[in-house]
């Protein structure tokens, strides 16, 4: 009898140990599943951000730097208060921040007319947001508001 339960023991041990081992296999496959989809998933993730970083370093290669674009406002400025002494028109007053400048204009209005051609065709990173004429007896009085399109797009973006 005791031979007996020794075996029954023994393969009781075997069973059970048969199925520790069985289920430790598929816990470690499980495992092994768990790492190599991750990995796959950290591969993608590096493969994204190196991506980005090449895409994000081509955009700041093609823009000129922001201290570039207001020295382009300061240089457009100066050429539209050439242009409207050119066309006879008086300023009346003038006002520039970094990314718009307020022009107050005196003249006719036919200059007036050459002066927004002007804009529209030799200005065109500047953006015309507002505009008002008034008639102020022989001349007329004109408001012209101009934003610059390529800083107001880079801060959009930031």
């Amino acid at each position: 009898m005791k031979f007996k339960n020794e075996k029954l023991i023994r393969l009781l041990l075997i069973v059970l140990l048969l199925i520790v081992f069985i289920v430790q296999t598929a816990a470690s496959r499980n495992f092994l599943n768990k790492k190599e989809l991750l990995q796959s998933q950290i591969k993608n993730q590096r493969l994204q951000n190196e991506k980005l970083k090449r895409k994000y370093k081509n955009q700041l290669k093609l823009r000129p730097d922001l201290r570039n674009k207001a020295v382009t406002l300061k240089k457009n400025t100066a050429e539209i208060i050439e242009q409207s002494k050119k066309l006879n028109l008086v300023l009346v007053d003038l006002s520039s921040a970094q990314t718009e400048l307020n022009l107050n204009l005196k003249g006719d209005f036919h200059s007036i007319l050459k002066f927004i051609q002007y804009l529209e065709l030799e200005q065109n990173q500047l953006e015309i947001t507002e505009f008002k004429i008034k008639n102020n007896g022989n001349k007329l009085f004109f408001f012209l508001k101009l934003k610059n399109e390529l800083i107001k797009n880079e801060k959009n973006s930031s």
